[in-house]
């Protein structure tokens, strides 16, 4: 009984040194390659990201002006770019009287958007769009935004309230 014990079986499957490595350096190649291939879509997405933030921004200054019944604004000052290139402010107050216009205030302190996504920059802006407590949007607006890379999206604003993302 004991020397039948002592047998083992000889035909059991398992993986060789040799295929571990085959299938190690297969992986790693793969891996580089998709890499290679995110690195040249990342600043794409960071400008579709960039142009969706700004997007979110300003459907925020159109909730808060049907929400309070006040005008709100969006204003992009290149005199006074807040805290770098990129920033913008939203704006409460009245488009009669420019000077009325208050930064928004969350949490004690001034509502400053920001374009935060590295490499992306506001290329250029043609209005301060102004949300209306109906829904409807003054001053029309065309934001640029640009990339690293020289791509281009623009976020542009109708009369009847839509916000929309362009190539």
């Amino acid at each position: 009984m004991v020397g039948l014990m002592l047998k083992f079986k000889s035909n059991i499957l398992a993986f060789t040194l040799v295929e571990l490595l085959v299938a190690i350096s297969l992986i790693s190649t793969i891996s580089a390659v998709s890499l290679m291939g995110f690195k040249e879509y990342l600043p794409k997405l960071r400008l579709k990201a960039a142009a969706l933030q700004l997007k979110s921004d300003m459907q925020r200054a159109a909730s808060f002006a049907a929400k309070t019944n006040c005008q709100y604004r969006i204003a992009f000052d290149r005199a006074k770019m807040f805290v770098k290139a990129g920033d913008y402010e939203i704006q409460k107050g009245n488009a009669s009287h420019l000077a009325d216009y208050l930064p928004e205030k969350q949490n004690q302190s001034f509502y400053i958007g920001r374009i935060d996504q590295q490499g992306v920059s506001i290329l250029s802006w043609n209005n301060n769009p102004v949300f209306h407590p109906n829904g409807t949007i003054a001053s029309l607006a065309t934001i640029t935004l640009k990339d690293i890379n020289g791509q281009k999206l623009r976020v542009t604003t109708s009369m009847a309230g839509r916000i929309l993302i362009k190539q």
